[in-house]
């Protein structure tokens, strides 16, 4: 596992605007062009979500760029950090951008993210994003997303038993373990 990185507070909060000032432009240019969750997707998850989310949140194949902010953590010692234009799908608040095919348990991780802003705001995401990595060194290892493909595979391991995706982000947010 990699090692944790240091950084200031200053810097731990400018790293954190500048990913939320990129979650909410890749938010603006994707949202446009997004629809809502087929019906047939939308079916096998809906036990698992609340409402508005299912109803809020828009889908669109596409692939994110990276954040123009990366030469700079670069320049921090920042170097492993996640490469958004790689991954299969990446959740911008409500709006999923998905490089893969759309499965059911793709869908659901992202579901999950969406969740996660819906309780924590954009800012708070991202600095529990930024926090999660710079504490434990590794994408793989962000407590978000830790969640994400916990309840992923709760979810693809038995699809009939339903349980509250919102009431895990929800205890995990009072106790804080993101």
């Amino acid at each position: 596992m990699p090692r944790p990185l240091k950084l200031t507070e200053q810097q731990i909060g400018e790293l954190a605007k500048w990913v939320a000032v990129y979650i909410a432009e890749q938010r603006t240019v994707f949202h446009a062009k997004a629809h809502p969750i087929g019906q047939a997707l939308r079916k096998l998850v809906q036990a698992f979500f609340p409402p508005d989310i299912l109803d809020g949140v828009c889908v669109i194949r596409g692939r994110a760029g990276e954040p123009s902010f990366y030469p700079r953590l670069r320049a921090m010692g920042i170097r492993d950090a996640p490469r958004f234009s790689e991954m299969a799908g990446i959740t911008f608040q409500d709006v999923v951008v998905h490089a893969e095919p759309l499965t059911p348990t793709l869908l659901f991780h992202e579901l999950v993210h969406a969740v996660q802003y819906k309780h924590l705001g954009r800012q708070g995401f991202a600095e529990h994003y930024v926090r999660g990595f710079l504490a434990r060194g590794s994408y793989e290892e962000i407590p978000l997303e830790k969640q994400a493909y916990e309840l992923e595979a709760r979810f693809a391991a038995d699809p009939a038993a339903a349980f509250s995706v919102e009431d895990d982000v929800k205890d995990r947010i009072r106790n804080n373990r993101f």
